[in-house]
């Protein structure tokens, strides 16, 4: 299939020109919880409409729904939509909403709302955007339903862009590559150094799914430890191996060492006691944890799996270590620890890598070109 290119460096805001003014976008979601991402959509709302862009949104629900609202953002609530995998009925409501509202382009979020956007599109005759921030589960097909002569897909790193090319087959110049923006302001009270005399905290924070790898966090601890290295260890999050990960700090004999904090309302309070942030996973779809432990000004070791190659230039603004092999892990975490020289200068070079390139500002102008190429590619069809 032929199709119009859309750059895949979200359009001509990314070279350093002036980003283009795009009129209206209405957002649907199936719903606003109260995570990492859903945060992300409500700060890029405005961020938006700071810029001039009217935006208005229709969700399933959720406890961002006020925060929304309370931003000056009109907010639809329709319990349809908390479930896309229903029949493709369209809510007449919500096709006059979209009518109304007259936007340049809807942007949907989230890899279940494809077949919805697809449809909506069609019948509201407009242009869309779907951003994917997940690959497809474990063990079934990556396909993404969709008119991509029509839409296009955002994609919030390189190795999810190459997933949807490879195993949806869709064409690489109809998916855009834009990582989720980070609100460098809202991560300054995250940023204190702390005493260099006390025992240094090591630890992971996140999601506890098999994809984040912690199993060889863990494993990591215990080397260090053997290795006569004195640290506490954090590993923040829930999660389905959670019951897992417990029963193995417990055969390994490190719960003295390490604390597991389940009940985590802001990761950022739990990166901001950490003295080394280690990312250990084996499949990476987003790569913000990165971001926000640079931008909480911590050193990072990261495995070698998604984002975090294109994030991490190894020894420059972090340390990279191979997949699932906490040896490795272990022994870039001490080289850290015992040179404090080292965890500055990376610190200091990913913050300004955040700042210049994965701010909100700088994610937002890339976004607003993408959108301008679509608009121009849809009044082209």
């Amino acid at each position: 299939m032929c199709h119009t290119p859309v750059p895949g460096n979200g359009g001509p805001a990314s070279n350093g020109a002036r980003p283009p003014k795009v009129g209206k976008v209405f957002f649907v979601a199936a719903g606003v919880g109260d995570d990492s991402i859903c945060h992300s959509v409500l700060r890029l709302a405005s961020e938006l409409r700071r810029r001039g862009t009217e935006v208005a949104m229709a969700c399933g629900g959720g406890p961002l729904v006020a925060g929304f609202r309370q931003r000056g953002i009109a907010t639809i609530v329709m319990g349809r939509l908390a479930n896309p995998r229903l029949p493709l009925l369209a809510p007449r409501a919500l096709l006059d909403d979209v009518a109304r509202f007259a936007p340049d382009l809807l942007h949907f979020f989230g890899r279940p709302m494809a077949r919805w956007a697809a449809r909506l599109a069609a019948l509201a005759d407009k242009p869309y955007v779907l951003t994917v921030t997940t690959f497809a589960p474990h063990g079934q097909r990556a396909r993404l339903p969709g008119d991509w002569k029509r839409g296009a897909i955002m994609a919030v790193g390189e190795e999810l862009r190459e997933e949807l090319v490879n195993q949806a087959h869709i064409a690489k110049d109809a998916i855009a590559v834009i990582p989720i923006g980070i609100a460098l302001g809202e991560y300054e009270r995250y940023q204190a150094t702390h005493d260099r005399t006390a025992i240094p905290v090591v630890g992971t924070v996140g999601p506890l799914t098999p994809e984040r790898g912690c199993e060889y966090f863990v494993r990591a601890a215990k080397e260090i430890l053997d290795r006569g290295f004195e640290a506490q260890f954090l590993l923040a999050g829930n999660g389905p191996e959670l019951s897992r990960l417990r029963r193995l700090i417990h055969e390994l004999r490190i719960d003295k060492w390490v604390t597991v904090a389940e009940s985590v309302p802001d990761y950022r309070q739990m990166i901001a006691v950490l003295d080394v942030c280690v990312i250990p996973a084996v499949r990476e779809g987003l790569g913000l944890d990165v971001l926000e432990a640079m931008a909480c000004r911590k050193p990072v070791v990261a495995t070698g799996a998604g984002p975090a190659c294109s994030l991490i230039s190894d020894g420059e603004t972090g340390l990279l270590a191979p997949k699932k092999d906490p040896a490795t892990l272990a022994e870039k975490v001490i080289r850290l620890l015992r040179k404090p020289e080292l965890a500055q200068s990376l610190v200091n070079a990913a913050y300004r890598m955040v700042s210049e390139r994965y701010s909100l500002e700088a994610t937002t102008d890339r976004l607003l070109g993408f959108y301008a190429r679509c608009i121009e590619r849809s009044e082209a069809r």
